[in-house]
């Protein structure tokens, strides 16, 4: 009888483990239980987003029944997921913080308006395939950076819309591998952040990317904007993939400078540049002109 109650007890204790441990990487759905913020326990089916024991690969935290979430500056979770956002539903978010992976689904908002997301880097090569830390903006999804410093370092696949709205972000990211989504590049008034390479052997292969740049918003003068730099082989899309509108409502015209090293190891490059138009150049002159005679007189 003692052996039996040793044996028996003994298995409780595994099952106990097994189940305690299946509990703690299941996959988890946000229900909004709560209030709208990301860190609340009880927002979420199994009282967290993820669990930092676990590695990410079955740990998944799906937001997808059309609700606004906040990830607001104050997070201080350590968790480790993958996370996935679709079903019309919308995250917010503002605070430092990393994920295993990031999927935007169809229909799915991802606003990345300040503080630090990092997607970390899982594979023991550059290649950027690793098992986690991927991006998939799918058809349908967007992805919004308008703020903040933000690294990808792991490949990405670009099928949905990745948009860089104003000048106050920083955007690394080791590879794009490929897809035919869209870039949108929305001007503020002083310009637009660009999308650039991390680690030592980064590459954007976007060759089937579109790129919309709307400059409508700018108010400045002459200058550069780099919109895409990468450090390793790949492509960039051609002139023809571009649509750019807004840029001469305020007197001035622009030129795209395209440098395409399919074969590396020299810089894959896309640079906007914002020139005055010639009437401008010439009204600004005569303007000046002026000005010294009225000034002989």
């Amino acid at each position: 009888n003692k052996l039996m109650k040793i044996i028996l007890s003994n298995a409780l204790f595994c099952m106990s483990y097994i189940l305690s441990a299946q509990f703690l990487s299941a996959a988890t759905t946000w229900n909004g239980g709560t209030s709208s913020n990301f860190g609340t326990a009880g927002n979420w089916s199994n009282n967290s987003p993820g669990n930092a024991a676990d590695d990410g690969s079955n740990n998944l935290a799906t937001i997808n029944n059309g609700n606004t979430v906040d990830l607001p500056s104050d997070y201080t979770g350590t968790n480790t997921y993958n996370l996935a956002v679709g079903g019309n539903s919308t995250l917010n978010a503002s605070a430092n913080f990393t994920a295993t992976g990031l999927t935007v689904q169809d229909t799915g908002v991802v606003n990345l308006t300040d503080g630090a997301f990092t997607l970390p880097k899982t594979s023991a090569n550059n290649n950027g395939q690793g098992s986690n830390g991927t991006l998939s903006i799918q058809n349908g999804g967007i992805l919004n950076i308008s703020g903040g410093s933000h690294i990808f370092n792991e490949r990405s696949t670009m099928n949905g819309t990745f948009r860089v709205t104003g000048s106050n972000a920083s955007i690394r990211m080791n590879q794009i591998g490929g897809g035919n989504g869209t870039f949108d590049f929305v001007f503020d008034a002083v310009g637009v952040s660009g999308v650039y390479g991390n680690l030592g052997f980064s590459w954007l292969s976007i060759g089937a990317s579109s790129v919309i740049v709307d400059g409508s918003s700018y108010t400045g003068g002459a200058a550069s904007f780099t919109l895409f730099d990468g450090h390793g082989a790949g492509n960039t899309p051609a002139a023809s993939n571009f649509t750019i509108t807004g840029l001469g409502d305020e007197g001035v015209d622009w030129t795209l400078d395209i440098t395409n090293n399919p074969n590396g190891p020299l810089n894959d490059t896309v640079i906007l540049n914002v020139i005055p138009e010639p009437s401008t150049t010439i009204l600004l002159g005569l303007g000046g002109l002026a000005l010294i005679l009225r000034r002989k007189k």
